[in-house]
């Protein structure tokens, strides 16, 4: 069974940002412009898990200690979707 990239907003330190994540586990996130912060999309990070950056140090030492981080390592045989990790 092949893991999968999935995406969606959450807080990150109470900041809206566009999460990414292999198999549930958050890897990488992009900050998005203050002009995106609309209403729809704080409703739908509100509705998500929130995080901090030492969560996210955390789930990342885990992905590297697994060889499992698709930014860090070739990976595009465990996930089906690999064309959707961000560069």
């Amino acid at each position: 069974m092949k893991g999968r990239i999935t995406r969606n907003y959450c807080y990150l330190n109470d900041k809206v940002v566009d999460m990414w994540y292999v198999q549930g586990i958050p890897f990488t996130f992009d900050e998005l412009p203050a002009p995106m912060a609309i209403e729809e999309i704080q409703q739908e990070a509100a509705s998500n898990q929130s995080y901090t950056m030492e969560d996210m140090y955390r789930y990342s030492q885990y992905l590297i200690s697994e060889l499992c981080h698709p930014l860090l390592f070739t990976v595009e045989d465990f996930i089906e979707n690999y064309e959707e990790v961000p560069e």
